[in-house]
């Protein structure tokens, strides 16, 4: 069935920068053993922001799916003229809902592993589009296709000099109000298989993540508080699961 509505995918960005778990893996039984904690703490953390950021979109958009390190959702077109800003809205409590889980989270680094030491770097990035899809269900599951979900997918390879970052069409931008809009530049992007594409781009620049609280603790406190965090991370995986 065609639906005519609005695709965004939420993106945590700068993960493959800094684990190297093929490389730890080739060198010896402990490289492997290392690899597997740093993957499991990876996995944590990119859970826990990227259920921060689904929570705070969800109120406005369907999730349509996990993929990896990003969400996908989408919505289809209402009466309501607003229905574009209330999607930037709800990418305004995504941002802001990824900072305070950051923060939140800060205590990690007292582990001293790679992914954790190096998890302040991560920063969201979130693209959107607006047109005409496909949405067919199989049993209870939605599948949405069509050049409009490659294109949306597409924007997320472009030459962007930053690792935080909204890009939209202009399909989507246009439907925003002057005001929302003004808050967009214009750029070119060459995305594959569709070309050089005019599009609309806010860059954004949040600071690294800061917490006073955790600041504050001693290093030991903070040691064990990330160990806990970490031993009950996959029992509060499987209960969401569920």
């Amino acid at each position: 069935m065609q639906e005519r509505g609005f695709l965004l995918v939420a993106d945590i960005s700068g993960y493959t920068e800094f684990v190297r778990l093929h490389n730890l893996r080739k060198k010896s039984a402990v490289g492997a053993f290392a690899a597997n904690i740093y993957e499991s703490h990876a996995e944590a953390i990119v859970s826990d922001l990227l259920e921060a950021v689904i929570e705070a979109i969800e109120p406005t958009m369907k999730l349509n799916k996990l993929e990896g390190d990003a969400a996908f959702f989408h919505v289809d077109e209402t009466a309501n003229e607003h229905q574009a800003d209330d999607i930037y809205a709800a990418m305004e409590r995504a941002q802001a809902a990824f900072q305070k889980k950051a923060n939140a989270l800060v205590f990690v680094q007292a582990c001293g592993c790679e992914p954790c030491m190096q998890s302040k770097n991560l920063r969201l990035k979130i693209v959107v589009h607006h047109g005409d899809y496909l949405l067919k269900t199989i049993r209870q599951f939605e599948e949405i296709a069509g050049e409009t979900v490659i294109f949306v997918h597409r924007m997320l390879k472009n030459n962007i000099n930053s690792n935080e970052y909204w890009l939209v069409s202009e399909e989507f931008s246009q439907k925003l109000s002057a005001e929302n809009a003004a808050m967009f530049s214009k750029v070119t992007e060459d995305i594959d298989g569709f070309g050089k594409t005019d599009l609309d781009c806010l860059i954004l620049s949040t600071p690294d993540p800061e917490n006073d609280t955790i600041k504050s603790r001693s290093w030991m406190r903070n040691w064990f508080r990330q160990l806990g965090y970490f031993v009950s991370a996959p029992l509060k995986r499987g209960v969401a699961r569920k």
